[in-house]
């Protein structure tokens, strides 16, 4: 769905053996997201039930052209073509798709879409793991640098599951992987011990951010920011309506 949606590598789908027998082609596909808007029937609380399609168009070609956000857009797709051509076949790392609107439920977002070729004996999907992670658009770039100086920034903060990935590997090769965002992270208020009383309580986390350059507007980083928690945050807030006034479930 579009608050799990935001994969940074996935070797899917086996085809045919290479032509010359020497394992199997996996391809590998990326999908960053960089840019994000609100939909505006989404916001549509006038109770009116009008036809904003046109306006809901003009927001998400606003967004297609914005130069922040383009720019945010293709550092990370120019990033993913570096991580994938040290595990790719050489001459395979494409991009078909760049800066595409993806509509959602309450969002637009402007992705693209970055993919390679593996071959079977050359490398795997830990290989593809170890080449992309972490995911360059929660880090930006120079990656290794970045990621530093956000650890001094967040004072050696653990970000948990946030901004890691979730995902699995098969046994025929393939994997999907995605980035943990817009995720509530449910975790026991005292302790696994509660877990074995039949009302517990919970604390919930929902990680967000995003990115920073020279041409942001805080204001504007601030409200994106709270626009990509609002779906999981009214879902959070949907279930802890079913909580007694102790907080229970």
């Amino acid at each position: 769905d579009a608050y799990s949606h935001g994969w940074e590598f996935a070797p899917r789908r086996t085809s045919d053996r290479s032509s010359h027998d020497l394992g199997y082609k996996y391809q590998v596909e990326s999908k960053p997201i960089k840019g994000t808007t609100a939909r505006i029937f989404a916001q549509d609380t006038d109770g009116s039930g009008g036809d904003h399609s046109e306006e809901d168009a003009r927001v998400a070609e606003e967004l297609r052209l914005d130069v922040k956000n383009r720019a945010e857009n293709l550092m990370i797709v120019d990033l993913l073509r570096n991580d994938l051509s040290r595990v790719c076949e050489v001459g395979s790392v494409h991009v078909p798709r760049l800066m595409h609107i993806e509509s959602f439920t309450t969002v637009h977002q402007l992705v693209s879409t970055i993919r390679g070729v593996i071959i079977s004996i050359e490398a795997n999907a830990v290989d593809v793991i170890s080449a992309c992670f972490p995911g360059g658009s929660m880090t930006g770039a120079p990656k290794i640098r970045s990621v530093d100086i956000l650890n001094e920034m967040e004072q050696g903060v653990s970000r948990g599951p946030y901004s890691g990935s979730l995902g699995y590997i098969s046994l025929n090769g393939c994997m999907d992987m995605n980035i943990i965002i817009r995720t509530a992270v449910v975790t026991p208020a005292k302790g696994d011990e509660i877990l074995k009383e039949q009302n517990c309580e919970w604390n919930v986390s929902i990680g967000c951010g995003g990115a920073i350059t020279a041409l942001s507007d805080s204001e504007d980083e601030y409200n994106e920011m709270l626009l990509k928690a609002r779906a999981v945050k009214e879902a959070v807030e949907y279930w802890a309506g079913d909580t007694d006034s102790t907080g229970r479930i």
